[in-house]
């Protein structure tokens, strides 16, 4: 069964309209249902659905795939066309810029050898 997200796309493609964020998200937003008033819970919602969308082989995935990339870049401080490409922090996930740095939560503490061989924290 289609995503909310996959029949959005899907109803651009079919109306020859370009899959923008933009153009993705207004329509995500009339087919979903979801208030136009409530733009926090319409963000988020879109939000997860592109976090959400899981990674197939089919035809729409490359263009969603495009879609979530320049959501993110430019909600993370990329340029507003977005084109840029986020990176996925290969230990816990989190998409940032190139050059950005972040922290990790809850980032375990590295052992530590003394020069006397007891292990400190």
């Amino acid at each position: 069964m289609p995503s909310n997200l996959d029949l959005a796309v899907r109803a651009l493609i079919n109306g020859k309209q370009p899959p923008t964020v933009a153009t993705v998200f207004g329509t995500y937003i009339r087919i979903s249902g979801l208030d136009n008033e409530d733009a926090n819970r319409s963000v988020l919602a879109f939000e997860r659905a592109l976090d959400k969308h899981p990674r197939r082989d089919d035809e729409l995935e490359p263009v969603i795939a495009r879609v979530r990339n320049d959501y993110w870049y430019t909600k993370l401080g990329g340029t507003d066309e977005g084109g840029g490409v986020c990176h996925t922090c290969e230990h816990c996930g989190t998409l940032s810029l190139p050059n950005q740095k972040h922290k990790h939560k809850g980032a375990l503490k590295t052992r530590v050898t003394s020069k006397a061989g007891k292990h400190k924290l």
